[in-house]
């Protein structure tokens, strides 16, 4: 992927930016996405971008694409992220990939070769899963994203001798934006989404829906 790439990561609480050029990490950086003493969610990722390209000395008319974290996560996050995504793209008039966060996670992963699970928190004592496999300098999922509870994810990791990558796992780490830029080619292979009609994968429904349909006994229909 050639040019200056902008890349969204807010699937977990520590959300990343990150600028490639020309296959080149050139900036990064990290945000918290609620207060750390209040805890009260914050709109952080429009200034950490206005930061990083800083960092880069890039001014934004020079971006050439974008690559955005799919979920599944937060979905507060995630929205907002493919909201200011979609906008930047729309106005420049360039291409937005997607890639997701649990193979972003798997990238981010520094882990002996050999098979591990890549998860990331789901709420409800649940978690978001892909099992992956490192082989020297190369890292792939394998198979299909599920949905596990907390036991069911360390029996599988058990059985099947595979380490647990994710926030407050074995290998304690989240998904970080910079993890994309050795992969920049596997994802433009893969093609840019449709901006109109792209949306995150959240893995479940929002907790105001589920609260919703639980009250009105039906699902809530566009």
């Amino acid at each position: 992927m050639r040019g200056d790439v902008l890349v969204l990561e807010t699937a977990t609480e520590t959300g990343s930016v990150a600028i490639a050029r020309n296959g080149a990490l050139v900036a990064d950086l990290s945000f918290a996405s609620r207060d750390p003493a209040t805890g009260v969610r914050t709109e952080a990722l429009a200034p950490a971008v206005v930061e990083c390209l800083g960092l880069a000395e890039l001014p934004v008319g020079h971006l050439a694409a974008v690559v955005c974290g799919a979920g599944p996560g937060g979905f507060t996050s995630l929205r907002s992220a493919a909201a200011f995504a979609k906008g930047l793209c729309s106005g420049l008039g360039i291409p937005l990939y997607a890639v997701s966060s649990l193979e972003l996670l798997a990238w981010t992963a520094t882990t002996p070769d050999g098979p591990f699970i890549a998860a990331l928190h789901a709420g409800r004592d649940e978690w978001f899963c892909h099992d992956a496999n490192r082989d020297g300098d190369r890292t792939d999922l394998v198979g299909a994203a599920y949905l596990a509870s907390d036991g069911e994810l360390r029996a599988r990791a058990a059985r099947t001798h595979s380490r647990l990558v994710g926030p407050g796992l074995e290998f304690d780490i989240g998904p970080h934006a910079r993890a994309t830029v050795p992969r920049l080619h596997d994802i433009e292979m893969r093609g840019p989404v449709d901006i109109d009609s792209w949306e995150p994968t959240y893995g479940r429904l929002a907790e105001a829906q589920v609260k919703w349909e639980a009250a009105h006994g039906r699902p809530l229909t566009a």
